[in-house]
């Protein structure tokens, strides 16, 4: 495609509020005399990929230029935006709900019962005044003059049967998002007289949707600094099931002896707990900052490796350490620099890490060796999306992002720990993900809210579709007593990401729940990726609309899916889903069952399986494929059944092993057949 067709104009923006429009623009332009500019617009056998070079005469502005692109009409737009769409509403969630789970009195008055998504937010369009958030909030739009600033990614419906993703990022010397009217915005946080070569977007056009994306992604990995998930290592956190002590305990009750009482009731009870974060108030504060490299002394009297060797001693194999990208939510003291012999940038609050590679990289290696030492396995990086503020000014946005972001990473890997990246939703977060590969996709779990239910599984879940192209999605830790824990157990196990609780009264955790998600031994059953909402949804609103949300992946091999009723207004819901909505293509015949009503049934490609739910009612149902008319459905004790079995064909027959005790759910010649079984054992069907 040719740049003309592509980009209709081009606005250059000058420090002193004088702009140049560029109309039609070819691969070289003038800035309106006062410099030059190049297009380049590259194309593989997958997708196009959009860069550009500035060089003025004097200043651009932060803003520095604007590619107002062209596209056909949508039927329809799926967009994702960092602007703040929950922040009407969310704070009092918070402030009420955290406590109530606790039993304590609420800190704020109780939200709406219904709230309006996505909410009428007004922004201008300029960083240092609009309501952004760390998190991505998915959004439908009809044309794209709807669209909020701050999109990151849009997918359209041409309504003709093509799909089109346009994903945006930070690199070199620019980050990137898109604005009304479907025009590229980029920004630098300071101004200059040059930009570099920087890619800012990629496209990808296609006949399937995920196809689409997932080129558009891929495409954009080649210029940029991260990796796609498949090609990194797959982080310690996602074997077994975990407890995080945020919920539980807040930072008011955090300690010692309540994080060991909590996790030994837990696995006394015979919750398989294999790892922990300890998250935030654990630190020893001065003035709001962190001031030691030690925990706080009241909280941990014996320090860090006294209550890690206590956790390993009860069977947990992994611990994590939670802290925040700029060390704590203020920062560090010059004391806690000092410390770790290191240098840091000072602010206005506290000490962060400098915007450069080599210095960042030597504050947390220092920092890691310490958490090393102590035998921490794993961090979790918080606030990272303050990357983007911190250094607003002094230096360029999208460098200081990459410095920062690839120093903690490299750091990280060279003292063998696993990140779990939190509130990294943004470009200078998710663009510099080289080798951290997982990561929270919506904003945090808000324990014994309804809505809390139905709107952070549906953001997670519409999240995913371009988030799990950089890390195992994270959907958050849960309550296993939560009114609504089978919906959030059955959502966090089709994330495909890591699975972890959040329980503060182990005599109240549903053992039951916990041991229909993990096997035996320890090992969560999860699908084989993370689950994507199915065709029929990628264009609708679950929330608003009278649509069952779904989520579609596979297990061991056999397509599964997730229906879940997250209407706002708790109507109940019927469905015919046709199995030609599935993200995969299915051939020949299968049989289907569904987990927790346990109706089963034969179905082709082209069928439809009728599920119906009341308010935050789930069901899963996975699709065994039949081979000679047998079909083995797995062990119905567990959430993905398929998961517990091998099933091998040989010579017209199915030799399946049991991975774990149970009843075996299977398909011969036209009736379902159930046999008890020992783990290892084998039956021939």
């Amino acid at each position: 495609m040719s740049v003309s067709n592509l980009i209709t104009s081009i606005v250059i923006s000058f420090d002193d509020g004088s702009t140049c429009n560029v109309d039609s623009p070819s691969a070289s332009f003038n800035l309106c005399g006062f410099g030059s500019g190049e297009l380049r617009v590259t194309s593989d056998e997958s997708a196009l990929l959009i860069g550009l070079t500035l060089k003025a005469s004097k200043q651009l502005s932060k803003y520095p230029v604007s590619l107002v692109l062209n596209q056909p009409k949508p039927s329809r737009v799926l967009a994702l935006t960092f602007l703040g769409l929950a922040g009407p509403f969310i704070g009092k969630a918070f402030g009420y709900y955290n406590y109530v789970a606790q039993g304590k009195q609420p800190r704020s008055e109780p939200p709406p019962d219904k709230p309006e998504y996505p909410p009428g937010v007004k922004a201008s369009g300029l960083v240092e005044s609009d309501p952004l958030d760390c998190w991505s909030y998915p959004m439908l739009v009809n044309n794209y003059g709807e669209l909020h600033p701050y999109t990151v990614m849009v997918l359209i419906d041409s309504g003709n049967g093509s799909y089109t993703a346009l994903f945006t990022f930070s690199n070199n010397q620019l980050t990137a998002w898109l604005d009304k009217g479907l025009v590229i915005r980029t920004y630098t946080s300071k101004p200059s007289d040059e930009v570099k070569l920087s890619y800012v977007a990629s496209i990808a056009t296609g006949s399937d949707p995920y196809d689409a994306v997932a080129k558009a992604v891929s495409s954009a990995s080649r210029v940029t600094v991260f990796k796609t998930r498949s090609r990194k290592a797959k982080p310690l956190f996602m074997n077994g099931l975990g407890w995080c002590s945020w919920n539980a305990l807040l930072s008011d009750d955090l300690s010692h002896d309540n994080v060991v009482k909590i996790v030994k009731g837990l696995r006394d009870r015979g919750v398989p707990i294999s790892w922990v974060i300890i998250d935030d108030g654990w630190q020893d504060l001065w003035n709001g900052v962190i001031n030691s490299i030690e925990p706080s002394k009241v909280k941990f009297p014996r320090g860090f490796k006294a209550v890690v060797d206590e956790l390993r001693n009860l069977g947990v194999s992994n611990i994590g350490l939670w802290f925040t990208i700029n060390l704590y939510w203020n920062g560090a003291s010059e004391a806690f620099i000092k410390a770790l012999n290191a240098e840091g940038f000072k602010t206005s609050r506290g000490y962060v890490p400098k915007p450069n590679l080599e210095d960042s990289f030597k504050l947390y290696d220092a920092w890691f060796r310490v958490l090393k030492s102590n035998g921490f396995s794993f961090v979790k990086v918080d606030n990272q999306w303050s990357i983007h503020h911190l250094y607003r000014g002094f230096a360029n946005d999208a460098e200081a992002a990459a410095a920062v972001e690839l120093g903690l990473q490299l750091a990280a890997t060279t003292n063998g720990l696993d990140v779990l990246n939190c509130m990294s939703m943004l470009p200078g977060n998710y663009s510099n993900y080289a080798i951290s590969n997982a990561l929270r996709v919506s904003i945090d779990y808000i324990p014994m809210w309804r809505t809390d239910a139905k709107l952070h599984t549906m953001w997670s879940a519409y999240n995913s579709l371009l988030y799990s192209n950089f890390g195992y999605p994270d959907y958050d830790m849960w309550i296993s007593y939560d009114p609504s824990a089978r919906l959030i157990a059955v959502s966090r196990i089709f994330s495909g990401g890591p699975v972890y609780i959040t329980d503060r009264e182990p005599e109240k955790t549903n053992v039951e729940l916990i041991k229909w998600i993990t096997l035996s031994n320890g090992e969560v059953i999860r699908v084989d990726e993370p689950a994507l909402p199915t065709r029929d949804i990628l264009f609708r609103d679950p929330y608003n609309e009278t649509v069952l949300l779904k989520l579609a992946s596979t297990v061991n091999g056999y397509p599964a899916i997730a229906f879940m009723n997250v209407n706002k207004n708790g109507v109940r819901i019927s469905e015919e889903f046709k199995l030609v909505n599935m993200p995969m293509k299915l051939n020949g015949q299968y049989a289907y069952y569904k987990v927790i009503s346990g109706d089963w049934g034969i179905v082709k490609p082209d069928d439809s399986i009728k599920v119906e739910l009341s308010e935050l009612e789930a069901e899963v149902v996975v699709l065994a494929p039949l081979i000679n008319g047998k079909a083995a459905l797995g062990i119905v004790e567990k959430a993905l059944p398929p998961y517990a079995i091998k099933a091998t064909p040989i010579n017209g027959e199915l030799m399946v092993e049991a991975r774990e005790d149970g009843t075996m759910a299977y398909v011969k010649e036209g009736r379902m057949e159930r046999i008890r079984v020992k783990a290892g054992e084998r039956v021939r069907i």
